[in-house]
């Protein structure tokens, strides 16, 4: 038989001992008599009395957490439950809200009706409230000291405060350069600059990723505001030192100024994020502040991000082709593909609807894959067909800078021509100048395995960037598209013939093909063709069009109508 232990006095002095030490507090629920005894370390916590009741207790616990709270210790009083372990905040002595963990179990008389339930409380606002990786209070902490600032303004009529929503632009692909943990080091530095910035008693948290929150006490007006934001963004202007690389992030910082309107932290902290979505669409990235109707706006964007990635999977997306044609000879020599959404409720969307939205979210990935897979089959397509115009034709498709910076594009675009069994030379990839700016090192990896794959390179609006000499020797394209704005105006504007007649004998120089864009008159036509320009597109020869209206397009004769004489070199 084992010997029975029995308890001693100096037994329950230890457990005294240990119970003063401890820094969590101790309870015990009698539900028979309804009453509900804390210990020192509880009451010191809470301000309630040794002997109380559960309904003073529930009456200090958060309303969006009573609820749950008290099903579950319904659950224990009817003895469905043996155990709780529930995180709930609590109103302290000094009023602000506290995170505790309650931990409990039930004991029994012997014909099994629930008497007691005993436990303890941890307060765990500390690891609750905070950051682990800045150490800057979270959401849930803004959120509590937010809540507060706007009760003390309707307490008080003091409504001299603003939030600020604040994110690191392109923080993903910074960290994808410094890899995981050199990002993280960014976003510790990011808070620390941050924070020794702040008067007091404002509080700059971390809400998620690169995604700060500040509230900035003590601003009267919102150029006060915009002042300290501004400024903010200045301070980020010098350069942060990690892994051996100089980083000098751009921030974006939208502004809510505290009014009346404000009833719950949520709302405010909504038109922040309503107005940093706008700032972070300024280029360069910059201030914003909220105005009316900015949130109906967010939500519309959300919106539509949610059909576009619908529309992506679900074949809501077009297909238009304007082709390109040989301007000694009449001939159409390939199309450019044009993406067009054919939106269930608003009808047919031109890119500038979506594609902005896309390269924002990152959809432009999967919305470029599908469209490089379908300009590759419709060209296969046509081609099977008995238009003798089609047999040769090349097809252009764009490429943003997301996908650019894509690894494995070059994989991509093979497997793509291999699944179509297009021939590499059938094919042409168009950027902009601007693509190539965000990652170039990444990019020109990439053209250059395109190159060797045997794919044609197109540089679009040639002549609008500030670097355009310098990408054509780093980068290997073999055509050049002159821009719109300057065949508008060749026929009566001398700089842009100038301009489009410099852009002609560079390309000459470089061995490289050309194609002049938006070509809308017979005379813009005449003017390109006595400067020797080789090829061209425009409303002129045909607007965008659907796959069947190319093939209408071609057979009933409209192509051939069109009055392009040959010029003498093109008979040469």
């Amino acid at each position: 038989m084992p010997q029975q232990v029995t308890q001693t006095g100096d037994d329950w002095y230890r457990y005294a001992l240990a119970l003063e030490a401890s820094e969590e507090g101790f309870w015990d629920w009698d539900i028979v008599a309804e009453r509900l005894w804390v210990s020192a370390r509880l009451q010191s916590m809470t301000g309630l009395d040794a002997c109380s009741t559960l309904d003073a207790w529930l009456d200090r616990v958060h309303p969006h957490d009573k609820p749950r709270l008290e099903i579950e210790l319904l659950a224990l009083r009817r003895g469905k439950a043996q155990r709780i372990a529930n995180e709930h905040r609590v109103r302290s002595l000094d009023g602000a809200w506290r995170w505790v963990q309650m931990r409990g179990v039930i004991s029994r008389e012997p014909s099994g009706r629930v008497t007691h339930v005993a436990g303890c409380l941890r307060d765990i606002t500390a690891c609750r409230m905070a950051d682990a990786l800045t150490g800057l209070p979270n959401r849930i902490s803004f959120v509590d000291r937010l809540e507060r600032r706007i009760e003390q303004g309707f307490r008080h009529a003091d409504w001299d405060f603003a939030v600020l929503s604040v994110t690191l632009d392109r923080f993903e692909k910074i960290s994808e350069t410094l890899g995981s943990s050199g990002g993280e080091r960014l976003l510790i530095e990011t808070a620390a600059r941050l924070q020794s910035r702040l008067p007091e008693p404002s509080l700059a948290a971390r809400l998620m990723g690169a995604e700060f929150m500040i509230l900035l006490d003590g601003v009267h007006s919102e150029s006060e505001a915009a002042r300290f934001a501004a400024q903010t963004i200045e301070a980020f202007r010098e350069p942060f030192t990690l892994r051996h690389h100089t980083i000098v992030p751009q921030l974006a910082i939208g502004i809510a100024q505290a009014g009346m309107l404000y009833t719950h932290p949520e709302e405010i902290m909504a038109d922040a994020e309503s107005a940093l979505a706008h700032a972070r669409r300024q280029e360069p990235p910059g201030v914003a502040f909220y105005s009316d109707g900015m949130r109906e706006r967010a939500v519309e964007r959300l919106e539509l991000e949610a059909e576009l990635e619908r529309a992506i999977r679900s074949g809501e997306l077009v297909m238009f082709y304007q082709p390109e044609v040989d301007l000694r000879t009449n001939r159409i020599i390939g199309f450019e593909a044009l993406v067009r959404w054919n939106h269930l409720r608003r009808g047919l969307l031109p890119p500038s609807e979506f594609i902005p939205l896309a390269e924002e979210t990152g959809l432009i990935v999967p919305l470029g894959a599908w469209g490089l897979a379908e300009a590759c089959r419709q060209l296969v397509e046509w081609r099977r067909g008995p238009c003798e115009q089609l047999q040769k034709a090349r097809v252009s498709v764009n490429l943003s800078a997301r996908q650019l910076e894509q690894p494995g594009l070059s994989e991509h675009v093979r497997q793509v021509l291999a699944r179509t069994r297009l021939s590499p030379q059938s094919l042409r990839i168009e950027v902009t100048e601007s693509s190539l700016i965000s990652d170039a090192p990444a990019a020109q990896k990439n053209m250059h395995a395109l190159e060797k794959l045997g794919v044609g390179l197109h540089m679009d609006d040639f002549g609008t960037g500030y670097s355009s000499l310098d990408y054509l020797q780093r980068f290997p394209f073999d055509t050049l598209k002159i821009d719109r704005s300057f065949v508008q105006g060749i026929v009566y504007d001398r700089d842009s013939r100038l301009i489009v007649d410099s852009i002609l004998s560079l390309a000459r120089s470089f061995g490289l093909d050309v194609v002049a864009e938006g070509i809308e008159d017979a005379d813009q036509l005449e003017q390109l063709k006595t400067m020797g320009c080789p090829c061209g597109q425009g409303f002129y020869f045909a607007q965008p069009m659907a796959p069947n209206a190319i093939d209408d397009f071609i057979r009933t004769g409209a192509w051939g109508s069109l009055s392009i004489v040959p010029t003498p070199l093109a008979q040469a």
